[in-house]
C-alpha cells in the first residue's frame, strides 16, 4: 500500500487480505544475501501511510530479498478494505528499497524508497522520501494482525 494513489486506494507496499490467518513462511536459517541486512529479515507491524493513518499494515522481509505485505483498514470490528502486495526489497547507504511487481496477485510495477532514520532488532523508522512521511514498524512473531477491534 505504499504507491500513492487516491483514485485507486493506495496501491503501495503494505496491505491485507484478511478472512482468517495467513502464515508467510520467512527463511530463518538462510543467510541473507548482500546488500539486505539480517536485522530486517522478519515479520514487522506498523500503523499509518500517508492519505489515511487508520490502515496497518504487515511486512515479511525475507532473506532472499523479496518481501510480502498485507493492509487491512478496520471500521469497529470489522475489516472494510485489504490489499496484498509482493516484491523485492534491498538496503543499501541507509536507503530501504522496495520495488512492487503484484498488488493483489495482478501484476503491477513501482519503487518506494526510504531513509532509515533509526534500526533496533525490534523496531525500525522509516521515511517514504515521496511524498515525505514516516513509517514506524514493529517487530512481531508471526504473520498475523490483530483483531480489528483491537484498534488500527
Amino acid at each position: 500500500m505504499r504507491q500513492f494513489d487516491l483514485g485507486r486506494t493506495s496501491r503501495t507496499v503494505l496491505a491485507v487480505l484478511f478472512l482468517g490467518a495467513h502464515a508467510v513462511v520467512v527463511p530463518s536459517a538462510q543467510a541473507a544475501p548482500a546488500g539486505v541486512p539480517d536485522s530486517f529479515v522478519g515479520n514487522w507491524y506498523g500503523v499509518g501511510e500517508p492519505d489515511d493513518m487508520s490502515i496497518s499494515y504487515i511486512d515479511a522481509y525475507n532473506a532472499d530479498g523479496t518481501f510480502h505485505s498485507e493492509f487491512r483498514k478496520c471500521e469497529g470490528t470489522r475489516v472494510v478494505w485489504s490489499q496484498t502486495e509482493t516484491g523485492k526489497w534491498s538496503v543499501a547507504n541507509g536507503v530501504l528499497r522496495m520495488t512492487s511487481d503484484t498488488i493483489d496477485g495482478k501484476p503491477d510495477h513501482f519503487d518506494n524508497f526510504y531513509t532509515i532514520e533509526q534500526s533496533t532488532p525490534i523496531e525500525f523508522h522509516a521515511r517514504l522520501q515521496n511524498p515525505d512521511f514516516l513509517f514506524i514498524e514493529k517487530r512481531i512473531d508471526k504473520f498475523e494482525f490483530p483483531p480489528c477491534y483491537v484498534g488500527a
